[in-house]
């Protein structure tokens, strides 16, 4: 039994092969939100969703690191590596940032050290670095084909993604620390920045002509798919999937903009009638 997935160059197999150190991270992270939620209510409809967004945003995570995408992922194909790094980073850090219950939140803002620590790490600005910074590093051939064939290298390579989506959405999700200047407008442009290197490693990988990764290259041969149409279709998923996920922030992020401008006029003229209706 292994402790992490990693690339083993054995053939590919559908026999079931559990991992002690996905299962003990997933039972962590789920008993760290059982706790959280225990004894504490913020409203029925709110803990719901809330608790709804927790549960998927576990399931995602041990569906991206535990067999088979976990297997597959590490030394087999390159496209489900690239499904992995986008169920982690934009499914199941955002899912898990959203289930954090208000109490939570509540309680957090009361250590000021750890809000002044998070203030600087979690600044727009420092995420966007940040998070592209992460990108590039953990898709560098060098990185891959030098971590991912040992279980140590491909968990840090698996908690950096975990983590840099986690620094990604913090600003946009977290309510702790509070951001009033990072206004609709400032959240977009955030959006469209942190999304650079997203895009420049989708086109690297579809418009290169060989094989970039030797890992994948030199993998046990999968009869259904060549190691260049694995990574053409790894670069597809990438835009495919991560674009529409940006894009629908940006639209959700808009409309509560426009709603809340919206909900401003209309007020601001009820306020006018009124005072109009006083002065006669």
């Amino acid at each position: 039994m292994q402790w992490w997935c990693s690339a083993q160059g054995l053939p590919w197999s559908w026999t079931w092969r559990p991992y002690l150190g996905v299962w003990l991270m997933v039972l962590l992270i789920a008993a760290a939100y059982w706790r959280m939620y225990r004894g504490r209510s913020s409203g029925v409809e709110g803990r719901r969703l809330r608790i709804a967004a927790a549960c998927a945003g576990i399931f995602l995570l041990w569906t991206a690191l535990d067999w088979p995408l976990g297997t597959l992922a590490a030394g087999y194909l390159e496209s489900v590596h690239m499904l992995q790094f986008l169920l982690l980073v934009m499914g199941a850090a955002p899912l898990l940032l959203s289930g954090v219950p208000a109490p939570a939140w509540t309680a957090l803002e009361d250590h000021r050290r750890a809000v002044r620590l998070l203030r600087a790490l979690t600044h727009p600005l420092v995420a966007a670095v940040m998070f592209n910074l992460i990108i590039l590093v953990t898709h560098l051939p060098r990185s891959v084909d030098a971590m991912m064939y040992s279980q140590l290298g491909s968990f840090a390579l698996d908690l950096a993604w975990l983590a840099g989506g986690l620094w990604f959405w913090w600003p946009l999700l977290a309510r702790v620390p509070a951001r009033p200047r990072f206004v609709p407008p400032l959240q977009i442009g955030y959006l469209f920045v942190s999304t650079i290197s997203h895009t420049g490693v989708a086109m690297w990988l579809l418009l290169a002509e060989f094989p970039v990764y030797r890992l994948y290259e030199l993998a046990p041969p999968l009869h259904w798919l060549r190691p260049v149409d694995d990574q053409q279709l790894a670069g597809g998923l990438m835009l495919m999937i991560g674009g529409p996920v940006i894009l629908a922030a940006i639209l959700t992020i808009f409309m509560r903009w426009y709603r809340a401008e919206e909900a401003e006029s209309a007020a601001l003229l009820t306020a006018k009638a009124a005072a109009r209706q006083g002065g006669r």
